[in-house]
């Protein structure tokens, strides 16, 4: 039983992690300045932890700033 839960619990996440677009962005600030990108990695995100929300959080919590979607 524990390998069949295994299988698909293995299957979700490489099924996840190939199946959906890769979103990138960055942020720009009042003056035109431009952060690195930041892109989504749906992997991450399946475990909790997605780099690309909390960069997109971030800019939009900077007075002036834009994020701009790649």
């Amino acid at each position: 039983m524990k390998k069949v839960f295994y299988t698909l619990a293995l299957g979700v996440i490489f099924s996840s992690a190939f199946s959906s677009c890769k979103k990138c962005g960055h942020c720009r600030d009042a003056f035109g300045n431009n952060s690195s990108a930041t892109c989504q990695n749906s992997t991450l995100a399946a475990v909790g932890v997605d780099e690309y929300k909390q960069a997109e959080a971030d800019c939009k919590a900077q007075t002036g700033s834009t994020w701009v979607v790649q």
